[in-house]
């Protein structure tokens, strides 16, 4: 991933995906089991960016899709 800084990628099996890119800091590691509600990292500004922020994304099978449609809201 170009210019996306300190990057975590989640394999969530059956070829689901998530990213979450340009953090601070990084509080996983490589092939570490993560769990609902953990946290991975921390919001920054790492990478070609012009202020903190987070970029998250999804896809599945190498195809994005819209973030919004895959989440399920906290109650």
């Amino acid at each position: 991933m170009f210019y996306t800084g300190q990057t975590v990628m989640i394999d969530h099996g059956l070829g689901l995906q998530s990213v979450y890119a340009h953090l601070s800091a990084v509080e996983v590691k490589l092939g570490q089991t993560v769990t609902k509600g953990q946290t991975i990292g921390k919001v920054g500004k790492s990478g070609r960016v012009t202020g903190p922020h987070l970029h998250f994304g999804v896809s599945l099978l190498s195809t994005k899709l819209d973030p919004l449609a895959v989440i399920t809201p906290a109650p």
